[in-house]
């Protein structure tokens, strides 16, 4: 976590942080087309859309050093007191908490991309090679417009509440559609658990921040 240094809202050192992630996504939007262009053929897309898919979920900004709100790691702090988001919500390290549910449900949507099998839910069906491809070059334009537009709200947001508004709505949009299921609705597949745990991970990050 990184601690506040002044009492500036929302503070300095976690909008950096949040630019930081942004940045991240923009490199992995350059990254997926780069690596899009010498794929070979389907499987290497197909591996290509779980790879990226679990590459976004592992960036996103859930950890208490992106929270405006973390009071933990002041120098002197002992405890959240003086959180005011765990005045609101309850402390963010207490099982049952929204935070704690938002993590449970992330972990989840994880498991369940890393259990996806290409094989058990195309029914031996062929793959259209080119859809795929267009899918996930889509998703690569869309990512890069979601990071480059992150970045630029959270440089301006003007308290730590819209701070947390601008990175839920963030990870609401690319939870909403990641790489995996895009390519599954193009092909015509269905994946039922992984369908499930993607909506609930929203409803997670939904009631994470409900403020927002």
């Amino acid at each position: 976590m990184i601690p506040h240094r002044n009492s500036i809202d929302p503070p300095e050192g976690v909008i950096t942080a949040l630019e930081e992630v942004a940045d991240r996504y923009r490199t992995l939007a350059r990254d997926l087309r780069e690596d899009l262009a010498s794929a070979g053929g389907a499987e290497e897309a197909l591996d290509l859309a779980e790879r990226s898919t679990l590459e976004m979920l592992a960036y996103l900004p859930l950890s208490p050093v992106y929270s405006p709100f973390c009071t933990f790691h002041r120098p002197g702090a002992v405890d959240c007191a003086g959180c005011r988001y765990a005045a609101r919500y309850g402390r963010c390290n207490e099982a049952g908490s929204p935070y704690d549910l938002a993590i449970e449900s992330h972990y989840r949507l994880v498991e369940a991309v890393q259990d996806h099998r290409w094989d058990r839910i195309s029914g031996g069906h062929p793959i259209p090679v080119e859809e795929v491809r267009r899918a996930l070059e889509d998703q690569a334009d869309r990512v890069m417009d979601l990071a480059i537009r992150f970045r630029e709200r959270v440089r301006r947001a003007r308290s730590s509440e819209e701070v947390m508004t601008v990175k839920t709505e963030f990870m609401n949009d690319l939870v909403g559609e990641l790489p995996v299921e895009v390519v599954c609705r193009s092909c015509g597949f269905m994946d039922h658990s992984l369908f499930e745990a993607k909506n609930e991970a929203l409803l997670g990050l939904s009631r994470h921040w409900p403020a927002g």
